[in-house]
């Protein structure tokens, strides 16, 4: 069994020792296996035995160690292929103990407002253009990769709930299409969701998608269990889902 988590942390200072400190907690507390981590710094690690790889170039102001994207990993790990965004998306291939490897993507997607690589927010542009970009490189990693199961995660900036959140009804589809196109299932949207269930007001707008090869071994789970995120934490509530592994194929 894997477990996956990932959680937008907004961006912890190092003059939040406070804030850190309860992030720290709160992410070890969660013993996942692999880590895709969003606007976060790399010296916040989910503990003894996991390395990191993280996106290297950023296209705002930013304090030393900040990242948009964090891969942990308690297994060997190496970056994969370079991805269409060097700021916001990162891949890694990742060598579970048992199981096939894995190809794992992290990713923050353009929010509502946001311009990316110098294309307007309106109407989508930006978000269209970055979705566009990312699905050729989960559809290029695979195809490089076919030993590999794969794994897209992090800050989608789209709910796909049964319920609208976050996001336009434009982007959800796109994202929804790309995600069908790359022939991946999301393990978070519409009733999956597992926000909704203890904050009925809200719903997850970061996610875990899956190749087909990972099957769920029970439902997605998120934290903190309370009606809203806790400012004190990030305004992202974290995911977490347990995947059972494929096994490789003899030779």
């Amino acid at each position: 069994m894997l477990r996956i988590a990932t959680w937008n942390v907004e961006r912890p200072k190092r003059s939040e020792a406070t804030r850190r400190s309860r992030l720290l907690k709160a992410v070890q507390a969660v013993q996942a296996d692999i880590w895709i981590l969003t606007e976060t710094h790399d010296s916040l690690s989910p503990g003894a035995g996991f390395t990191a790889v993280t996106t290297q170039q950023t296209d705002r102001a930013h304090e030393s160690g900040e990242c948009w994207v964090a891969i942990w990993s308690r297994f060997p790990m190496e970056l994969a292929a370079s991805t269409s965004d060097p700021c916001r998306a990162i891949s890694a291939r990742i060598t579970p103990q048992i199981g096939r490897s894995l190809i794992v993507y992290g990713t923050v997607l353009p929010w509502l407002g946001s311009t990316w690589q110098g294309v307007p927010a309106a109407g989508g542009a930006a978000f269209a253009a970055a979705l566009n970009a990312q699905c050729t490189d989960w559809l290029a990693l695979q195809r490089q990769n076919p030993d590999c199961d794969f794994i897209l995660a992090g800050d989608f900036n789209q709910d796909l709930s049964t319920t609208h959140y976050y996001g336009s009804k434009q982007n959800r589809r796109a994202l929804e299409n790309a995600i069908a196109a790359a022939n991946l299932r999301c393990l978070t949207a519409a009733t999956l969701d597992p926000v909704p269930k203890h904050a009925p007001n809200n719903a997850s707008i970061d996610h875990i998608c899956v190749s087909t090869g990972l099957n769920p071994v029970g439902c997605s789970i998120s934290w903190p269990e309370t009606e809203k995120p806790q400012k004190n934490l990030s305004d992202h509530f974290g995911l977490l889902v347990e995947l059972a592994c494929q096994h490789k194929q003899p030779l």
